[in-house]
């Protein structure tokens, strides 16, 4: 069990790296209210931010293949797809990974928008905003269990040019590629928003996979570790199909979700066009 209360440690100071890049000092704060209890249990029966329990959730590391060495194919071709991308810097696909940086419930809500055709905001979608920094959470401990076990170093250490969309943290540095953490949230809120929203779900994955793709296009992830992130994701929205809570809470988003769609609040059509065209699946040739 010290491997899983180290998961814990690690997801916790995870989450206060990443979301003081997105979101400051206040976001740091309240993620610090719940490391704590992320890192000083040993055997937690239940992780207070998500759905799940240690019990329920499922092994990433059993879920997805094991992850690329140095001289394997899989390897090379990561390691091709990052360099090549790297001539994306100062584009608008550029500009959009900068902003998926950010994973704080209400940016992944309003990342959506596009997609549903209607304007997501922390007031007309609070249940969504909960449902997803908790869904949110079940797959990034899940993930990140495995990224302990693989300790793949992400790919800016390796290659020349190595620029990047974000500041090479040195936390960032010293945490892992292999599976991605964002990818594996983007997907999972990709997953969700299409159960809320069924005949929108092609526009809401595409945009879901998008987000983990603007990994690699950033620069701090392998492709690969965005494939084993999506796959790690679908494993845990599995398994929430049996929580009776998570039920009954997306039950509640869809009202408001189709409340918000019957309100008419549209987002900018111009920008949704924009993104339709970058959130395109990445082609390297």
């Amino acid at each position: 069990m010290k491997a899983e209360a180290a998961a814990y440690a690690a997801m916790a100071m995870g989450l206060s790296v990443l979301v003081a890049c997105a979101g400051g000092p206040s976001a740091v704060s309240a993620v610090a209210q719940q490391a704590p209890a992320m890192a000083g249990e040993a055997k937690p029966a239940a992780i207070s931010g998500g759905f799940l329990t240690t019990a329920t959730r499922p092994d990433a590391f059993a879920t997805i293949p094991p992850a690329p060495k140095e001289g394997q194919v899989r390897n090379d071709l990561d390691w091709k797809i990052f360099r090549d991308t790297r001539a994306l810097e100062g584009s608008d696909r550029w500009k959009l990974a900068q902003s998926d940086n950010s994973y704080l419930p209400k940016d992944l809500v309003a990342d959506f928008s596009c997609a549903v055709g209607v304007s997501l905001t922390p007031e007309n979608s609070p249940t969504l905003m909960g449902i997803l920094a908790r869904t949110t959470f079940d797959a990034g401990i899940a993930a990140e269990g495995a990224k302990q076990i693989y300790k793949r170093t992400r790919p800016y250490l390796h290659n020349t040019p190595n620029n990047t969309c974000i500041e090479k943290a040195d936390a960032l540095s010293k945490s892992f590629d292999y599976p991605s953490g964002h990818a594996s949230l983007g997907w999972m809120a990709g997953l969700v928003v299409a159960q809320l929203a069924p005949d929108r779900a092609s526009a809401v994955l595409a945009r879901g996979r998008a987000y983990g793709e603007s990994r690699v296009v950033c620069g701090v992830h392998n492709m690969s570790a965005i494939e084993a992130g999506r796959t790690n994701a679908a494993g845990v929205f599995a398994a929430l199909q049996s929580s009776g809570e998570f039920t009954a809470v997306m039950a509640k988003a869809r009202g408001e979700i189709d409340a918000a769609r019957a309100s008419g609040a549209k987002p900018d059509a111009a920008w949704c066009a924009k993104e339709a065209e970058l959130v395109k699946p990445l082609v390297v040739e």
